[in-house]
């Protein structure tokens, strides 16, 4: 891979940009991507469901696809080498191609860094550069320093967005299977069961879902792990500078070319001059951008626990320290916890401010609009409503029944109302069951224009007289 030959515009990016940039090649790319990433998913996964389907156990084909992902990655990982390089391989190209792709380090993917939750971002190494053993591990080291930590977050990430998708796909078969295969299934569905229902349960139609989000999800992955480990190299090797200077170069050749010339044309004088290579080479590691020391303070405790290196010790040991320390961090929760407690506890019992007095209650004169002065109301109040309602004047009997009835409220029963209590409120604050029927009468006149009978009004006017004896 030669920088000056990239067709992306290489600079310093944060590790989610350099995401974004991995997003942005896909979507340029994503014909020839796609195209090579079905072609080799889609033969992997129906040899593998075929055997499945023929001897029974689907879910050892979809485990299966599952563990063979790198395989996958690898084909994309080659379509995307080659085309941010200047040169887009077709499916014929990239298959007779696979043993640079497909063999350069293979085992290790799928054994022991199979479950690397980095795996896109160190298949590069592994692939591009082909380093094995020793200098692997070191150069996957110098490129993760920075950059290890947003791998395994992409890694997260991908895994949750699969894991959305395939439980929506779940949700979506279950919506669509017929009836009588879906009792068939039983209750326990494949994606929402657990592991050992869903091996019961699996069908082929599970293992084309698990394809499909297979085959749409990973080329993101692989692309966002790619662009991660360039602009890794491009923090690293000055990429970026190296691009710059060359195009600079192309655009002045003529005058390099002229100036070539002339110094091969013209002679110059030469002095000899006594350098000391050893000094100089001293004086530049000076620089700043060399290295270079500085006093710092921190914090630390003063007696840090260090744990001394014993023969014969137990696995159990590093275990019940674990539990003692959590145990400790209790304690001190617990501790803090009954303080706060106590505290509270006692800032109850403390002497508190003597309230203001209240103001004492004076009876309204008035309420929903009827005066309830005593003076104003007749001596004998059942009395006048029965003459009233034989007379056939049965709104007025009714509402002289209510005035009475809030006027021995308020001023013999000390039932404080306020006229900014309701009438439901009144009802409420009076506990009495003859003063709820006369209001349900009376809003029933009053407002529902439904005059009460007159025995309704008599039986009323006599059940006064007992209410408020």
């Amino acid at each position: 891979m030669q920088p000056a030959d990239i067709a992306v515009t290489l600079r310093r990016r944060s590790p989610w940009e350099a995401t974004d940039l991995g997003l942005a090649m896909l979507q340029r790319w994503w014909r020839p991507v796609y195209a090579v990433h079905a072609l080799v998913l889609g033969s992997v996964s129906a040899i593998a469901l075929l055997l499945g389907w023929a001897f029974d156990a689907i879910w050892l084909a979809i485990l299966a696809m599952w563990w063979l992902q790198p395989v996958y990655d690898r084909a994309v990982l080659h379509v995307l080498s080659r085309a941010v390089f200047g040169a887009v391989p077709g499916p014929r190209a990239v298959l007779r191609s696979a043993r640079e792709w497909l063999f350069t380090g293979l085992v290790a993917s799928l054994t022991f860094y199979r479950l690397d939750l980095a795996r896109s971002f160190n298949l590069p190494v592994r692939q591009l550069e082909g380093q094995r053993g020793g200098e692997a591990r070191a150069r996957r080291r110098v490129l993760g320093r920075r950059a290890r930590g947003s791998a395994v977050w992409l890694t997260l990430v991908w895994v949750h967005f699969e894991t959305v998708l395939l439980w929506s796909a779940g949700a979506l078969t279950q919506l669509v299977l017929p009836a009588q295969l879906e009792r068939a299934r039983g209750d326990q569905a494949p994606f929402f069961g657990g592991f050992f229902d869903w091996v019961s349960a699996a069908t082929l139609g599970d293992g084309l879902v698990f394809a499909a989000v297979w085959l749409a999800l990973e080329p993101f992955y692989v692309a966002a792990g790619f662009a991660l480990y360039l602009n890794r190299r491009t923090l690293l090797e000055g990429w970026d500078l190296e691009v710059a200077l060359r195009r600079i170069a192309e655009r002045h050749a003529a005058a390099l070319v002229l100036v070539a010339v002339l110094a091969i044309a013209l002679p110059f004088p030469v002095y000899a001059q006594e350098k000391n290579a050893k000094a100089e080479v001293a004086e530049v590691l000076k620089d700043r951008e060399f290295g270079y020391f500085r006093d710092t303070t921190v914090w630390s405790l003063r007696d840090p626990f260090e744990p001394k290196a014993q023969e014969g010790r137990s696995p159990f040991e590093g275990l019940g320290y674990a539990l003692a320390r959590a145990m400790q961090v209790l304690v001190w929760i617990l501790a803090v916890a009954g303080a706060a407690y106590l505290l509270w506890w006692a800032a109850k019992l403390l002497p508190r401010a003597a309230a203001p007095p209240r103001e004492a209650y004076r009876a309204p004169g008035a309420l929903f609009g009827m005066q309830l002065a005593p003076d104003q109301l007749p001596a004998d109040v059942a009395a006048a409503a029965g003459a009233l309602a034989r007379e056939g004047r049965l709104r007025e009997a009714l509402a002289l029944l209510y005035r009475g009835a809030l006027s021995e409220l308020v001023h013999k029963r000390g039932v404080q109302l306020l006229p900014s209590h309701t009438e439901g409120e009144a009802m409420r604050l009076a506990g009495l069951p003859y003063f709820a029927a006369l209001v349900e009468a009376w809003r029933a006149c009053a407002y529902a224009r439904r005059e009460p009978s007159a025995a309704q009004v008599q039986a009323l006017a006599a059940q006064y007289r007992e209410a408020f004896a």
